[in-house]
């Protein structure tokens, strides 16, 4: 049982540096690819807060699901645990995330480079280190393995579809232009 244990906190513990690069990244590739649609729908379009949670979104919900398919080849993880941890993480950094940028610019009226990759670690870290309490200490029926692949597929469809449609609030407000979506 630990050392079961011990390979999911590796694996989820080792997603905390990789996300961050990863993310950090992404920030750049819409651009580099010379601003190709299929690219946007990954990687951020603008410089709206919510283009910028695709930064976060996309890596982690792949690094979850292979290394479930890795992990999971050793039966070592519960499906159920594994993915309800999952949306804990994501929803977790996005919360962080969105509630820390709006706190230190709407509040503090500060606009940061350092404090916005500061909530990019903040928000991973946070995130994976509470996805892994919930993998070992929650008590999840299957239905919960079902609401949170529910949940995940929404937010896929959520971010791919407000790539092209934002809704004309602050959050999807390109800083820059002014203007919303692609």
């Amino acid at each position: 049982m630990m050392k079961k244990n011990q390979s999911v906190q590796n694996c989820i513990y080792l997603g905390i540096p990789v996300l961050i690069i990863v993310g950090s990244l992404l920030h750049f590739v819409y651009e580099w690819s010379g601003n190709l649609t299929i690219v946007g729908l990954f990687a951020p379009t603008n410089e709206s807060v919510w283009e910028h949670l695709k930064m976060t979104f996309w890596p982690m919900l792949i690094w979850w699901v292979v290394a479930y398919f890795v992990l999971s080849k050793s039966k070592i993880i519960s499906a159920t645990q594994w993915f309800v941890s999952c949306v804990v993480a994501i929803l977790v950094c996005v919360l962080i995330i969105v509630s820390f940028f709006y706190t230190y610019t709407g509040a503090w009226g500060i606009e940061s480079l350092i404090l916005d990759i500061f909530s990019l670690f903040l928000g991973v870290a946070v995130g994976q280190i509470l996805a892994f309490h919930v993998y070992l200490y929650a008590n999840l029926k299957q239905i919960c393995l079902y609401i949170s692949i529910i949940i995940l597929i929404f937010l896929a469809i959520t971010f791919i579809v407000f790539t092209f449609a934002p809704p004309h609030i602050p959050l999807f407000m390109d800083s820059s232009t002014g203007k919303y979506g692609i």
